[in-house]
């Protein structure tokens, strides 16, 4: 049966994000290059491109996507504000310290913006056992290269 390109790649980009795979070769893929396995079936074949093509779908046109409910967007200054980020951080908990204290429910953007009523599940995206969120609140920030001095 035909195999356009496109149908590899969507097939390939079904693969890499499945659960199943991501779970069953979880320890090779922290130590080499990922392999990608072949299916039994054309039926089989074909879901996995389907599967690409949404998810590749929703990765391009995230903007498209509607806001989860109930998440919210907080402005704590007047005026336009500001979306440069200098280091995102996770709210507190009174009371509580170290990683105990960190509210994964509250995300401080900036000083302008804090986003609140995050559901835990986003919490369960992980990639390299660390939530896709948690990765974005460590490196995106502004850095300055101690040799070159460039920010």
């Amino acid at each position: 049966k035909p195999i356009t390109e496109d149908d590899l790649f969507y097939y390939i980009y079904g693969i890499l994000h499945s659960e199943d795979y991501r779970t069953r070769y979880a320890n090779n893929l922290m130590k080499e290059l990922p392999r990608i396995p072949r299916v039994a079936t054309y039926e089989q074949f074909m879901a996995f491109v389907e599967a690409g093509q949404e998810l590749a779908r929703l990765h391009v046109h995230f903007e498209d996507v509607a806001p989860y409910a109930g998440v919210k967007f907080e402005y704590t200054k007047v005026g336009q504000p500001s979306y440069r980020v200098t280091q995102m951080k996770w709210g507190k908990i009174k009371g509580k310290t170290g990683n105990a204290a960190k509210d994964k429910t509250t995300l401080i953007y900036n000083d302008w913006i804090t986003v609140k009523n995050i559901p835990l599940e986003a919490q369960e995206y992980v990639v390299n056992k660390k939530s896709a969120l948690d990765w974005v609140v460590e490196r995106a920030c502004v850095s300055i290269d101690k040799a070159s001095g460039i920010v």
